[in-house]
């Protein structure tokens, strides 16, 4: 019995190609989330107009269609063309700094799973790289999404109306503190295997 349960724990170990595989899909989908912001930067510069989500609006009675009464602030896409190219470039360093951390984030986390494919994982520079990780998380969201809050009021001010709101999503904050807390775990398991292996 004893055989057979080390041979399903090295059956269900992540390997080299587990590795491989999960580093293939998470580049995948960093690069496909780095293209769409530049894909369509490209597309309103060549339309010189962009669409702004999130744009507060004040609805009036049975503004929500029919039988339905409703008042009150809510949020709106909104197109606004001929936009500047300062308020174009503000705009486009939200999307920036997410792209940047997003390559940042993953080129730390393909060289953790470098280092648990290859049967390290508690590794002190794993511990560094997953610290980093949920401090980009924590703070790369909030400075984003202000950034587009600020570029959003802006150009929806310059074209004659109120649209500035800060939004805030707390989720990466949880995201971080989960990403945090599995640091400080490894750096337990760091600490523990240089402990068994000063004894040996």
């Amino acid at each position: 019995m004893t055989t057979t349960s080390r041979a399903q724990r090295d059956r269900l170990r992540f390997d080299r190609l587990d590795r491989l595989a999960t580093t293939v899909v998470l580049w995948f989908v960093v690069g496909g989330a780095a293209a769409y912001p530049l894909f369509v930067a490209l597309d309103w510069a060549l339309r010189r107009q962009v669409t702004l989500t999130g744009v507060p609006v004040d609805l009036g009675p049975q503004a929500a269609g029919v039988g339905e009464v409703v008042g009150g602030p809510a949020e709106a896409v909104v197109l606004v063309r001929d936009v500047g190219p300062g308020h174009f470039t503000l705009l486009m360093l939200s999307a920036v700094l997410a792209v940047v951390a997003a390559v940042w984030g993953a080129v730390l986390l393909s060289r953790f799973l470098r280092d648990l494919g290859a049967g390290a994982p508690f590794a002190s520079a794993n511990v560094r790289r997953l610290r980093v990780v949920a401090l980009l998380l924590m703070l790369v969201p909030p400075v984003s999404e202000a950034v587009y809050s600020l570029a959003r009021g802006m150009i929806v001010d310059a074209a004659g109306g109120e649209g500035f709101m800060l939004t805030f999503t707390p989720g990466w904050l949880v995201a971080g503190l989960l990403v945090a807390a599995v640091a400080q775990a490894f750096a337990a398991g760091t600490r523990l295997q240089d402990d068994v292996e000063g004894l040996v």
